[in-house]
């Protein structure tokens, strides 16, 4: 199981719209997640469960930047690149409906922002033996709220889906965005009727790794009023389960309706045939209830508690994958630590400790490091302290500087003498000699920011 049955889909045209502190018009996919970009977590987890072939959907300003990297990287994997017009709005469903020409089985559709823990063989065989129409990923939440955010102070709301299931079957049921109610939630009583045993949880993340039936792509080619997967496509199709699907008239396995029904008619794509019927029976997955009760089938798999997954579209979740990149690497990748630390990098420091460290970097003698990320061609100069940040590419740090608990963007330089602490330093921006900060956004476009 694996490239033989599914094929694979990378989402990478992000504009990183809730990263606009450390982006500033870099591709989101880039971002540094211990030494190596975001995008190559979820590349290197098809490739780790036999994956020879992916569908990566990029930005067209992007996409050579985004190749020109992956290919640094020597991935064994053919990457098919299909961009999308940078200045169109484009949603995750957007993305599916323009490669669904591309689409010959059913399909693992990854973000390029989810970095998991995970055996992709217990979810496709779940996949498999629910006969599900589409199937999600979720794990548990929470796994970024033990970090100090740096930057100006600010209340933070974490992100919550509602999500109702049963908890016999694991079908999904109910599926909403915590920030689409105010206090109450409402539920149909048609709903609540017919599922009496259903749990309504919020401390479930929807780690945006979905198994889908080719139907579902091939519904999307037609239907142009749904954009997101999460937002409109899934609760979209989860409601579907809800309706009684037309009836098909008996004869030899055709799936004509008795009415013509109409071009985006949803039950047209996920009608349950007699030769599906004839599957379903000799397939050795048919110890659950039957698939034939509904033609349309969402399905939760739960991942184990323990495991990590965190999706990066923030910037606490940012810094918060990167401080734990050492716990969580060799899970992540199969690796060891030693891979954190690249051998074309120059390091001098006897004081370095829990620091992933990327390609071309020199660490001086005379240096303190502990628990930090430092990204590909940064300079840190004798007599500094670093500790709980992420250096992102290029960044120069002088003499007698001490950073803690900050971000500092790409190409950024801080000169001789600087004190930050819990600091956002944006790509580009030239921190002066001397200069003493906490909880502040320096950036070129704005200025900068201090808490009152």
């Amino acid at each position: 199981m694996g490239q033989l049955e599914f094929q694979a889909i990378v989402l990478a045209a992000g504009k990183g719209t809730r990263l606009p502190e450390i982006l500033e018009g870099r591709p989101k996919c880039l971002l540094p997640i211990g030494p190596f970009p975001m995008i190559w977590y979820p590349l290197q987890l098809l490739q780790r469960h036999g994956f020879t072939e992916v569908i990566v959907v990029v930005q067209e300003s992007e996409k050579s930047e985004i190749q020109q990297r992956l290919e640094r990287l020597q991935l064994k994997l053919k990457l098919d690149y299909y961009s999308i017009p940078t200045d169109s709005e484009c949603g995750t469903a957007d993305s599916l409906r323009l490669v669904s020409d591309k689409i010959k089985s059913d399909v693992v559709v990854l973000s390029c922002d989810s970095i998991i823990e995970i055996n992709l063989y217990p979810l496709l065989s779940k996949f498999r033996e629910k006969d599900a129409s589409v199937q999600l990923l979720l794990l548990e939440s929470g796994k970024d709220q033990d970090v100090v955010m740096p930057g100006p102070k600010s209340k933070y709301k974490a992100e919550k889906d509602i999500i109702g299931y049963d908890k016999a079957t694991s079908r999904v049921l109910f599926m909403a965005s915590a920030s689409d109610f105010e206090e109450t939630v409402k539920l149909s009583g048609h709903l609540l009727r017919e599922n009496p045993d259903m749990i309504i949880s919020s401390s479930m993340l929807d780690a945006h790794v979905y198994i889908m039936k080719k139907w579902v792509v091939e519904y999307l080619a037609v239907t142009e009023l749904l954009s997101a997967v999460k937002g409109e496509l899934l609760p979209h199709i989860i409601k579907k389960q809800l309706l009684q699907p037309p009836a098909v008239p008996e004869n030899d396995g055709a799936s004509e309706y008795t009415a013509k029904p109409k071009v985006d008619d949803i039950f047209q794509f996920a009608v349950y045939t007699e030769m599906d019927k004839k599957i379903d029976k000799a397939s050795v997955f048919n110890k659950e209830e039957k698939a034939t009760s509904h033609p349309i089938r969402c399905y939760a798999y739960f991942a184990d508690s323990k495991a990590f997954g965190l999706r990066v579209n923030n910037v606490r979740s940012f810094l918060s994958c990167n401080l734990k990149i050492f716990e969580i690497f060799p899970g992540l990748t199969g690796f060891t630590e030693r891979e954190l630390v690249s051998q074309s990098s120059s390091i001098k420091s006897t004081q370095i400790t829990k620091c992933a460290v990327g390609d071309m970097t020199t660490i001086s003698e005379k240096t303190s490091l502990n628990q930090n990320v430092i990204a590909n061609g940064c300079t840190v100069q004798p007599k500094t302290r670093i500790n709980n940040s992420v250096l992102m590419d290029g960044v120069t740090v002088e003499e007698t500087v001490v950073i803690d608990n900050c971000i500092v963007g790409e190409k950024a330089v801080i000169k001789s003498g600087s004190v930050l602490k819990n600091c956002i330093i944006g790509p580009h921006f030239v921190v002066a000699a001397g200069t003493k900060k906490e909880s502040v956004y320096l950036s070129n476009a704005d200025g900068f920011m201090t808490i009152d």
